[in-house]
């Protein structure tokens, strides 16, 4: 019996993994993505908390070649509608999470008492953003773009922040402690939008055999990596690295894009795949 041919699907975090943490270059991964998809051998799929507008812009800088990708931390899948059966009238959307609308229609209904420490992307100026965050005009637009999460910024005490959580829950929302925003969403996950993407081009390639390979350096990943078939925890520079105890999680050789391509090779290899260089 012929050997079945292997097509991993690669879903990778972006900032400190696939690229530079300081500088945001994909090199030398670039080279790497633009291969695998030139030749067809592999999909290469940006799984990112960056906002659909965002990604497309950074796709225009940036050479990287994909059809699919997850937004705002797994709640939002995008591809082309022959492998993402898209929702109402958009084709090739999926959201996982709760759509944007429906979770500013529940802002708008919290207690007085608790909307009026809660300060979201939804209630800000683009100056606001741009204030808020320190990113240029034009990024704070691409920001405020959401589909299915709201950031925001909470000026209550953190007993007040449990009752904000308590009633959102109620609704099928949670909240995620981010950096300086917290962050209002669904309950969709990384890890739940891979496992939609690999059913789906399990379907369109019946005749390969999918392996996963996940790739990522903060805690919102560590999920999907040990999902994975194959997990990559990329270390970080700064020094805060996740960690996991199930076996068969390795850590790359370095941070940022040059781990990721000594990574994604290695595993490439044990596939029986070996990338010719272009």
């Amino acid at each position: 019996m012929a050997k079945r041919p292997v097509y991993p699907v690669i879903c990778t975090d972006l900032d400190g993994t696939l690229l530079d943490h300081h500088s945001y270059s994909a090199k030398p991964a670039d080279g790497l993505v633009a291969d695998l998809a030139r030749q067809s051998l592999a999909e290469v799929v940006p799984v990112t908390s960056k906002t659909h507008a965002e990604l497309l812009h950074l796709q225009q800088t940036l050479p990287l070649p994909f059809s699919l990708c997850v937004t705002e931390n797994g709640s939002v899948i995008h591809g082309p509608e022959n492998v993402i059966a898209g929702e109402d009238d958009s084709s090739g959307r999926i959201t996982m999470g709760v759509a944007y609308p429906a979770i500013l229609d529940q802002i708008a209904k919290l207690p007085t008492s608790l909307r009026r420490h809660f300060r979201g992307f939804a209630d800000m100026s683009v100056d606001a953003v741009v204030e808020a965050t320190g990113l240029a005009r034009d990024d704070a637009r691409r920001a405020q773009d959401r589909q299915a999460t709201e950031p925001f910024l909470w000026s209550g005490t953190d007993s007040e922040l449990e009752s904000l959580a308590a009633v959102v829950a109620e609704t099928g929302l949670r909240i995620q402690r981010g950096g300086r925003f917290y962050h209002l969403t669904g309950h969709a996950t990384k890890e739940q939008a891979m496992a939609r993407i690999i059913e789906a081009i399990t379907g369109r390639k019946p005749d390969c055999d999918i392996f996963s390979i996940a790739l990522g350096d903060g805690p919102n990943d560590l999920a999907m990596i040990e999902a994975a078939d194959f997990g990559v925890i990329m270390p970080n520079p700064q020094g805060v690295t996740i960690v996991s105890a199930k076996p068969g999680v390795r850590t790359a050789p370095a941070p940022g894009p040059e781990g990721w391509v000594s990574a994604v090779t290695e595993i490439l290899a044990e596939l029986g795949l070996n990338i010719p260089e272009s």
